[in-house]
């Protein structure tokens, strides 16, 4: 008799599950893995400029303009203030400024003037489908290199 419930429960818990699998959204948890590519590849963390420039393709199969420019941010910190759309990729530039006082605090704890950082831009797609790209640039501290 207890060898007839353990199956019946069992066999109860696995079609749950396979349910509860089938009827999960679809990308819940999947990421698009985003082509991202920064400019200036190499940051002097000195520099007056304005922008950071970051370039954001998709894999083929999904569409640019899909992109919710809102949700964008570069390091989880740093949303654009400006973005468009330049054939196959999304251009966004983030504040200098913000960004550079961000990377001094990297420069410091990891120490020396020059160093290679990877910097990771996540976001959504209109369908709420997560994307996230990375780009590796080197900053340096020219005054003392």
């Amino acid at each position: 008799m207890r060898v007839k419930l353990f199956r019946v429960v069992l066999g109860l818990s696995v079609l749950a599950l396979v349910v509860l699998q089938i009827t999960s959204p679809l990308g819940k948890g999947f990421v698009i893995s985003a082509a991202v590519d920064i400019k200036p590849e190499t940051l002097n963390l000195n520099m007056q400029g304005k922008w950071i420039t970051a370039f954001v393709g998709l894999p083929e199969g999904y569409n640019i303009t899909d992109i919710d420019p809102s949700t964008i941010l570069l390091e989880g910190l740093f949303s654009p203030a400006w973005s468009n759309v330049e054939g196959n990729r999304l251009m966004v530039k983030f504040d200098a400024p913000s960004v550079i006082d961000y990377l001094w605090t990297l420069l410091y704890h990891m120490g020396g003037n020059r160093i290679r950082v990877e910097l990771t831009i996540r976001g959504k797609l209109i369908n709420g489908m997560d994307f996230s790209g990375s780009d590796t640039i080197t900053m340096m501290n020219p005054i003392d290199a």
